[in-house]
Order: C-alpha cells, then structure tokens, then sequence
C-alpha cells in the first residue's frame, strides 16, 4: 500500500470516498457502513469522524449528541464506552425504499481501533470534532500501533485542534481547518501566504456553502497554490462526471454507488 500522499499525487482519476462511510446507503460512521462502501463500492477512502467517551476511548461519531444517530441519547463525552456500545446505531437509518432495514441489526458505534484493525488496506480520511486535547493524545498510540500514518489524512475543523493534529501526526497528510480554509479563498487568490500553505497537503471544499457556489472559486485558488482539492457535498450523478472532468483530487460522497 503506497502512502497516501503518493496516492493521491499519483492517481489517474478523482478519488472516491464515500462521507461517512456513505451515509446514504447505510448507517453512518459504522463498520456496516465501512465494509459496504469498501467491498461492494470499491471506495479507495473513507471518510469518517472521531470522538472522545467519558473514559477515554475514541469512536467513530459525527454529533457531539447520540440522539440523532442512535435510539441512545446525551452527550458521548458524558457516557462509557460500554453504555454507548448498548445503542443501536442503525435504529434511524432509512434506505431509499423508507424501510428501517438496519434498526435491531447488532449495529453499533464503533471503536477507532476496530477502523484500523479491520481496515488495513484502505486509506482513511480523518476529522477529530471539537476541541479536546485529549482525543488527539488518545489517537496518538493508535495510529502508532497499527503503522497508520501513511495512509491517513487527518485533521479539524477547529483552528486549535488542527494545530496539535499536526504537532502530533507531523507524518501524516493533512487538511486545512475551518478558519484554514476562509484565509485560504481570500489570500490564495492573491498568491499570498505560500509559505503558509505548504504546511497543508490536500485542501477540502464543499460544492456550495450556505448557498453560495463556492467551488469555482476554491478551485482557483488551489490550483494556484498547487494543492489537490477534495469536494464534499457530492451526491449527483452531473456533478461527479463533471468535477470528474474538472481533474478534481477527490470525491466525497453520501453516494459511491454513483460512481
């Protein structure tokens, strides 16, 4: 397995990563959802979110909340492991055809580890949520005991976290934060900041943001900074072959079954 930086440089077409682990066909952020999208989608990367338990484990989690996602609810960071495993983390999902064809499956929130034990061979695209310390010092001891860092692309949305994800996975890929990526369509545009953005391997955008067409823009702005750009937010069959045609780094789907 090549490392993901050399992966991505090197690709002949756009990357498929299914959001989530394709939130749209299965439950999202769960190992159901990993091992459909890899074994009948043939995603090459998997997009997923981490957070931290109450006794310090990492799972795999999009909402600070489980009230969305599980028949459970609070906070994770309120709750053990071993009172999160208890919910049914299929229990909302709803297929195309409106059936609940998930709910009372043994489907649960998984741990991180389970990701990178039961995944080896697939490239992991990674977003800590939030801003505790402590979910980046857990993950540390992960990534290090599965040989993981190449084939990781990691980071935040929050400035802070960002900050000490790359302090600590100076060898990993990274993506720019929230903040990150405001700079980056105001000053990118103008050439300014190189220096800056060469700390960044991958630059990820939305198609549209609050509305607003933001795509072209970014685009612009990244191909002057010579950076690959993954977009998110893709989940029309148009679109994928057009951003395809567009020699877009990467695709980031509800969907991999477009492709």
């Amino acid at each position: 397995m090549i490392p993901v930086l050399e992966f991505i440089n090197n690709r002949k077409a756009a990357i498929k990563i299914a959001h989530r682990g394709g939130m749209a066909l299965y439950p999202e952020n769960t190992l159901e959802a990993f091992h459909g999208s890899v074994d009948f989608h043939k995603v090459e990367m998997l997009e997923m979110d981490l957070q931290i338990t109450k006794d310090d484990q990492v799972i795999v989690l999009h909402d600070d909340c489980l009230d969305r996602t599980t028949n459970g609810s609070g906070k994770a960071i309120d709750l053990s492991y071993e009172e999160i495993s208890q919910f049914d983390a299929g229990f909302h999902f709803k297929d195309e055809k409106g059936n609940l064809s998930f709910r009372d499956k043994g489907v649960k929130i998984p741990l991180f580890e389970e990701v990178l034990k039961q995944l080896p061979n697939t490239y992991l695209n990674i977003e800590l949520k939030g801003n505790n310390p402590t979910l980046v010092q857990k993950i540390v001891p992960l990534i290090t005991k599965y040989n993981a860092e190449d084939k990781i692309l990691i980071g935040s949305a929050n400035y802070f976290q960002n900050k000490r994800v790359q302090r600590h996975f100076p060898n990993c890929c990274h993506y720019l934060s929230e903040p990150d990526m405001f700079l980056f369509g105001f000053l990118a545009n103008f050439g300014l900041l190189r220096n800056y953005w060469k700390r960044f391997h991958v630059a990820e955008f939305p198609l549209n943001y609050h509305s607003i067409h933001v795509y072209p823009f970014m685009k612009k702005c990244a191909d002057r900074m010579r950076l690959p750009i993954f977009v998110w937010g893709i989940n029309d069959q148009q679109i994928i072959d057009k951003l395809k045609g567009d020699g877009v780094a990467g695709l980031i789907t509800d969907r991999p079954d477009l492709f």
